[in-house]
């Protein structure tokens, strides 16, 4: 919990995994209440000036999120029902036909045989091992879902080991506990036992060898079908390698340690790479396993609106990789929505989409045009984007910050700001404003401190203060921080395609100079990196020179663009240097 009183930002972390309760001035307009029903009332404690000095804090004390691979922040399209290899190659075949970028496709539970449990269906999938070598050769990676419920069969080999080691939760009455998910009847592993996570973590192996770049962790609250929307009941024992505990004290740990097992895993497996998982369900500190996305929402325009408090408020609990279900889950999406939810999406840190089985497509193409070539647009956009993008991870890596930002994270002193906001800031140099209603294309975009500059026809605001943005389809309302180095790269269909250069975007306005750095590395694996500054203000741009091993093949320019000129680019052949800009 965070408040803002005074000029001081305090922060409150209720340390307990089992049933805990914050009253927020309910019961009395003066109180705050913390409540637990197991173990310890463990508080700790947050003061700064400032929200994001208080989430510095509390991410040194949690954890704070490692660097993803590049391609995890491309653009990822997902579907419950892809139901075949061929049908993943068609909808391959469709993002390169219409040149609309893609790095990863996921597969949900249907590539699985009815015992589940991440293995091929060899009828509709008769080659796995085949159809990722030929959907990597065209730039794509592939991403499986593996949920926590191992159907119980004599005839399965996990299900069979796990139980021989006495890795699952056992009932009250220390039977096996069991419950229906997907794949029927299941038991269900104990990972506060290290061993069963070391166990799970290995499982992994198979898909890894068959070609699978990333693990998604879902189901892990855990879920239960019995009864119907359930969760495993608090009376269950985790035996947890001789400290067993009741279920009602560790509940938000299974999730965060089915997630800590796979990445374990991954890591321990394919020690070159970095680590990719994605999460459904965790507890504080998750963000050092896995990124976390929001579950099943609805492709209704109340959850594109929703889907901006959302992240944000993610971002305070240190959870800066972060996302939701581009064009919605649940239910049917349209045009005029995918179109809209995307243009908001390629701002945020994850960018899927992802719908349920039934539902009409939603892939960027599906209810054509104009609707395909504004998300075409917005998607290649996002390809340009990646490499500003890949620096506000770092700096997250570093420093443990929010990626998606409401204006209020440095200003504590106007409460006014702090009210839940569409406007969503990645960081302080970029602000989308985006669209959450049918039918309209202005808004009102509170824009913060300093000159900021619309995109598109350049034309600088003062900040403090809300604008009305005309913000018709196709054009968000987006702004750049004036005299702020935007990195971009030039479009490509994915991050395996070369780079031939780098280009710094400045919005040349007034003359506040400002200054930042540009991170760079190979984009996966754990090699030399390096890193330059670039200050600008209303004269001249300084570029240093890289510090860092890394030496990256490609071509520097700037591009400076003022309000009513065209833009000028400039060759950047030596570092450092020194370009004027008048």
């Amino acid at each position: 919990m965070l408040s803002l009183a005074g000029g001081v930002c305090r922060g409150v972390f209720l340390d307990n995994p089992g049933w805990t309760e914050i009253d927020l001035c309910k019961a009395s307009v003066d109180e705050v209440v913390f409540s637990t029903r197991t173990g310890n009332l463990v508080l700790y404690l947050f003061e700064a000036a400032t929200p994001r000095a208080v989430l510095e804090r509390y991410t040194e004390l949690t954890g704070r999120i490692g660097l993803p691979p590049l391609w995890a922040l491309g653009n990822q399209q997902s579907k419950w029902g892809y139901m075949s290899a061929d049908e993943l190659r068609v909808i391959a075949s469709g993002f390169r036909a219409r040149d609309i970028p893609c790095d990863v496709l996921y597969l949900d539970i249907d590539y699985m045989t009815a015992t589940g449990s991440s293995r091929f269906d060899p009828e509709r999938f008769p080659d796995p091992a085949a159809m990722m070598a030929a959907l990597g050769e065209d730039g794509f990676r592939v991403v499986t879902i593996v949920d926590p419920g191992v159907k119980i069969d004599t005839d399965y080999p996990v299900y069979v080991e796990g139980r021989d080691r006495g890795y699952y939760c056992r009932t009250f009455r220390d039977a096996e506990y069991q419950n229906v998910v997907w794949p029927g009847m299941c038991a269900f592993p104990d990972f506060t036992n290290p061993a069963t996570r070391e166990w799970w973590g290995s499982q992994h192996e198979a898909l890894l060898d068959l070609g699978v770049a990333g693990i998604w962790c879902d189901m892990n609250e855990p879920a239960m079908f019995v009864p119907a929307q359930s969760t495993m009941p608090s009376d269950v024992v985790h035996p947890g390698g001789g400290e067993p505990r009741l279920h009602a004290q560790v509940h938000n740990l299974y999730g965060s340690e089915m997630a800590q097992a796979t990445r374990d895993g991954l890591a321990r497996l394919r020690p070159e790479r970095r680590p990719f998982v994605i999460s459904r369900a965790g507890f504080a500190g998750l963000q050092r396993h896995a990124m976390q996305w929001t579950g099943d929402n609805s492709s209704w325009w109340e959850h594109l609106w929703m889907s901006m408090p959302q992240l944000q408020n993610l971002g305070l609990s240190g959870m800066a990789f972060c996302g939701v279900d581009c064009g919605g889950f649940f239910g049917d999406c349209d045009g005029e929505l995918l179109a809209r939810w995307t243009e908001a999406a390629v701002f945020q840190p994850f960018l899927r989409n992802h719908s349920i089985k039934g539902s009409i497509p939603q892939e960027p193409w599906a209810f054509g045009e104009p609707w395909e070539s504004i998300c075409r647009d917005m998607l290649q956009l996002r390809m340009r984007l990646l490499p500003y993008l890949y620096g506000l991870f770092e700096e997250r890596r570093a420093r443990g910050r929010r990626f998606c930002g409401r204006c209020c994270s440095s200003i504590p002193t106007t409460p006014s700001r702090t009210r839940p906001t569409t406007s969503s800031c990645s960081a302080t140099r970029l602000l989308i404003a985006p669209i959450t209603r049918p039918g309209i294309e202005h808004r009102h975009a509170y824009l913060p401190a300093g000159t900021w500059v619309q995109c598109g026809p350049a034309r600088s605001w003062p900040g403090r203060r809300t604008w009305l943005a005309h913000a018709p389809l196709g054009r968000p309302a987006l702004y750049a921080r004036a005299n702020a180095a935007i990195p971009l790269w030039p479009v490509r269909m994915h991050t395996g395609e070369p780079v031939d250069r780098l280009t710094l975007r400045v919005f040349a306005a007034g003359s506040e100079s400002l200054s930042r750095s540009v991170y760079e590395d190979a984009g996966d694996g754990f090699g030399p990196s390096s890193r330059f500054s670039v200050t600008v203000d209303g004269s001249a741009a300084r570029i240093s020179a890289p510090a860092g091993d890394y030496a990256p093949a490609r071509t520097l320019e700037l591009e400076l663009l003022r309000s009513g000129e065209d833009a000028r680019v400039i060759a950047v052949d030596e570092l450092p240097a020194e370009i004027t800009l008048r």
